[in-house]
């Protein structure tokens, strides 16, 4: 049998030759390579618009189902204006929350302190220092756990100190430079600070001329006395960091206002509450009593102090302390009816000061006046 190949041949060499030809095979591939890119970068815009799709729903979730209640709150007053509020945040939701800002009344704080709800009191910490949170350090509330807020109305100074060693300075004609291990901006960042160094007895140091920080590297530089600087290293130094932080920009609230709170998350929610103060009424009465003696009868002269129509528009009343003063001579009772019962009963000043659930007071002086009794 025969086969013939040169014809095959031939049409495989003028198809190579053929210009045509390959055109169609390098189009061919060009264009399922087109279609493969094509295919994918579908899938890629399909992928990441359905990851973007289930970020905003995830976020959405996130923001709806976030809630924050203020259980309870605990001012402290000069008997004027409110020194310090303590709020305790409980998170109703089962992810963590963090607060960006809080508002009272008028004005925001721009630094607080918090502490743990059921534990010792402590003050939060950071890196060795009392941790101070602000719209940048936010403070974080756990899921499903409540934290206390500490809001004081006056500047939080705070001060750090620690030991520097000098036994590797050997030549004080040279410089020695230090490692700081307290440097106050490992917890503060860039915020502004004073110092203050002392020999380990306490004397102070000229600083001028004598040291200097470089705050990027954490250390202290002592200066030789080839440079001109004083110092000693036969002993050891103390250094004292001061901060001052000025928290609330507006004038401190008066105790018998309603203390608004506003608590803003991370997620821009805001949780609202109002905590008035209970609003103290009282009655006096003047009583006369008859007692039997052996000769007859005795008078008995008093007052009754009554202060049951108080009222408490969020809550309960807790509290009711009087005073009543009678010259120089002051006297405290408590309680919602008391009687007093002293000698003379004439050239009183009364006060009643009420206390509710919420920790809010209210004075009788301050919304209505003392009572006077000529």
């Amino acid at each position: 049998m025969h086969f013939s190949t040169g014809m095959a041949g031939n049409d495989t060499i003028s198809f190579i030759r053929n210009e045509r030809g390959v055109t169609v095979v390098f189009g061919t591939l060009l264009l399922i390579l087109i279609t493969i890119i094509a295919a994918t970068s579908v899938a890629f815009i399909i992928s990441t618009t359905e990851k973007q799709a289930m970020d905003l729903e995830s976020h959405k979730a996130a923001v709806e189902n976030e809630k924050l209640k203020i259980v309870s709150i605990d001012p402290v007053g000069d008997g004027s204006n409110w020194e310090s509020i303590d709020l305790k945040i409980l998170n109703l939701n089962t992810q963590d929350s963090y607060i960006s800002a809080i508002r009272i009344n008028d004005g925001y704080f721009r630094y607080y302190r918090a502490y743990e709800a059921d534990i010792s009191g402590d003050f939060d910490t950071y890196n060795d220092y009392p941790a101070v949170y602000n719209a940048n350090h936010k403070l974080k509330i756990p899921a499903t756990k409540s934290k206390n807020v500490h809001l004081n109305f006056s500047d939080i100074d705070i001060q750090g100190t620690e030991t520097i060693d000098t036994s590797a300075w050997t030549n004080n004609s040279q410089d020695f430079a230090y490692s700081l291990e307290k440097h106050p901006q490992d917890a503060y960042g860039d915020y502004p600070y004073n110092f203050n160094l002392t020999y380990i007895n306490g004397t102070n140091c000229i600083k001028s001329g004598n040291v200097t920080i470089d705050d990027e590297n954490r250390q202290i530089t002592f200066i030789g006395t080839d440079s001109g600087g004083h110092l000693i290293n036969t002993t050891k130094y103390n250094i004292t960091y001061s901060l001052n932080f000025p928290p609330y920009p507006v004038n401190k609230p008066f105790e018998n206002d309603p203390v608004r709170v506003e608590l803003i998350t991370s997620y821009i929610n805001v949780f609202r509450e109002v905590f008035t103060p209970p609003m103290p009424l009282a009655d006096v009465q003047f009583r006369v009593e008859y007692l039997p003696s052996g000769n007859g009868s005795i008078t008995d002269e008093y007052l009754i102090l009554d202060a049951s129509d108080s009222i408490d528009s969020d809550g309960f009343i807790t509290g009711y302390k009087w005073t009543v003063w009678q010259g120089s001579d002051q006297y405290n009772l408590s309680g919602m009816v008391v009687r007093y019962d002293e000698t003379s009963l004439s050239n009183l000043t009364i006060d009643l000061k009420l206390t509710d659930d919420d920790g809010m007071t209210s004075r009788l002086s301050e919304v209505s006046g003392n009572i006077t009794i000529l």
